[in-house]
């Protein structure tokens, strides 16, 4: 529940965005339950109205989401024993906050996780596509001078702060932030780079933190 206005309030960007590019209401909605993932819609409709090649479109969605990559591999120990088209859907579900919440019930030793994560991502699936139809229909509405966009930033730092336990993870999230915003790279791939340092620098200090235990 906590996490449902902010999903509620990107969603209705993500619909009234694609309703802005010239999709039609059937066009928006389908590319909210195929793709499924905020980041990527909003760069696909921004691609859509400059008049990108599709293919363009397709592959920098992509590349966008190549941190689910990361997160279904985190997670993938805890659906063992799940059979191929559970698997499959439980990809399909995948969002920052269902992996972001889920992790957190890795972390405290929890044992019913698949139950729990299909719950929390089915959830958030219903809340994001009532959301991207609000959008879509009501999005014309919203005056751009409320400037919606910053519930993106703000739904993001809410599902981080309770994973950040201790200072390795606080590291990896400092030094992810900093790199995905300094560093420019084409294709959004400064955020495929921010992962892998802020990645890299968090299992660094997690295994310089040990070996100072370890010492007489």
């Amino acid at each position: 529940m906590p996490l449902s206005p902010g999903v509620l309030l990107f969603g209705m960007v993500c619909g009234a965005a694609a309703a802005g590019a010239g999709l039609a209401p059937g066009q928006s909605f389908a590319l909210s339950w195929m793709v499924f993932a905020g980041s990527s819609q909003i760069v696909a409709t921004q691609l859509f109205s400059a008049g990108a090649p599709a293919w363009v479109i397709v592959l920098t969605g992509w590349v966008v989401n190549l941190r689910f990559m990361m997160y279904s591999a985190t997670l993938a120990q805890q659906f063992r024993g799940a059979s191929r088209f559970e698997r499959w859907l439980a990809g399909y579900l995948l969002t920052d906050q269902a992996f972001a919440v889920t992790l957190a019930r890795v972390l405290d030793g929890r044992k019913d996780i698949p139950w729990f994560y299909l719950g929390i991502a089915a959830t958030l699936w219903l809340l994001w596509q009532f959301a991207n139809l609000g959008g879509i229909y009501l999005g014309a509405l919203v005056p751009a001078s409320w400037s919606m966009d910053f519930v993106v930033a703000l739904t993001f730092i809410g599902v981080l702060a309770p994973l950040l336990r201790d200072r390795a993870m606080a590291a990896a999230a400092v030094s992810g932030g900093l790199t995905s915003v300094f560093l420019v790279l084409p294709l959004k791939l400064n955020l495929m780079a921010a992962a892998l340092i802020g990645a890299a620098i968090g299992i660094g200090m997690e295994t310089s933190m040990k070996r100072a235990k370890l010492k007489p």
